[in-house]
């Protein structure tokens, strides 16, 4: 569905995507994940044919992504809400019904939206959750067969969030194709099939939620250490990337806690008040945003 082949941008000669290479299949959920600045919106803006690449290719539905033939196959939702004023939601909605061959009904929409109560409210009257939701609806008018959401969450309420990843999960299930960016990681780790993570114009990790878990995250193993001399042993335990020592607390970074622990035993360790912290996406987003402000 979409082949990206060595794409760089570069803008004011400082170089925001750089050679990036990326195949994306029918009914994948794609979640670009990276710190501020790793690229995330230019690439949407390239894949969407707002912006021309400086080198590189894209191919969309195997063709070029400004061609006519294939807007109506896809929806876009900004990381900005944008509506027309002074016009009720059942307008705006009607309107834009009226751009595309083979819409979505006014009924589905307000359903996808959670706006049905809503429908007779002018738009400037509505919540910033709200109008995100909207924003979702209008993107997704034309019954795409790709969907791009960059930050769709921004500015939504509890509520509001909870509604939309539904809907999401839905589109999931009728085999539709979503590419989304967010800063929301404990809710993509719900619905993503693959995981791009970003940082600085690259792709430095490309798959599933399991692979970056064994590849990339660091488990935590907490205990109170009972006799001193047992601190030695501890460099000796497979998988330990780092050690931390408070007086007799140790913490113990591995890659692979079932192991390690194991191990622990093997070398008669004495210990008490064990506590397994699993790493989650967070761990590895934040070692990126780290990492990118060094």
């Amino acid at each position: 569905m979409i082949a990206i082949t060595k794409l760089t941008k570069i803008i004011n000669k400082k170089t925001i995507l750089n050679n990036i290479s990326l195949d994306v299949n029918k009914g994948e959920i794609i979640a670009l994940v990276g710190p501020n600045g790793a690229g995330k919106t230019t690439l949407i803006n390239c894949l969407t044919g707002l912006i021309h690449p400086t080198t590189g290719e894209i191919s969309l539905f195997g063709t070029n992504p400004k061609q006519k033939k294939i807007k109506s196959k896809i929806g876009v939702m900004q990381q900005e809400s944008t509506t027309l004023e002074n016009v009720k939601v059942k307008e705006l909605l009607t309107l834009f019904q009226s751009f595309y061959p083979n819409p979505l009904t006014l009924e589905e929409l307000l359903a996808i939206t959670g706006l049905q109560k809503h429908q007779d409210t002018y738009t400037t009257k509505l919540s910033g959750g709200q109008k995100r939701r909207l924003t979702f609806g209008l993107s997704i008018i034309g019954d795409p067969e790709l969907l791009i959401l960059d930050e769709p969450t921004t500015g939504m309420d509890v509520t509001s969030r909870k509604l939309f990843w539904e809907k999401v999960t839905e589109l999931k299930e009728q085999g539709k194709t979503i590419i989304l960016t967010t800063h929301y990681l404990e809710e993509i780790e719900q619905v993503a099939t693959r995981i791009l993570l970003m940082k600085q114009g690259a792709i430095v990790h490309d798959g599933t939620l399991e692979s970056i878990q064994s590849e990339m995250l660091q488990n935590k193993l907490s205990f109170q250490l009972l006799t001193d001399h047992d601190e030695a042993k501890l460099g000796n335990l497979p998988y330990i990337s780092s050690i931390e020592k408070e007086g007799t607390k140790v913490i113990l970074y591995t890659s692979n806690s079932d192991e390690t622990l194991i191990e622990l035993f093997a070398a008669e360790i004495k210990f008490k008040d064990l506590l397994i912290i699993p790493g989650n996406l967070e761990t590895v987003f934040n070692t990126l945003v780290e990492e990118e402000s060094k």
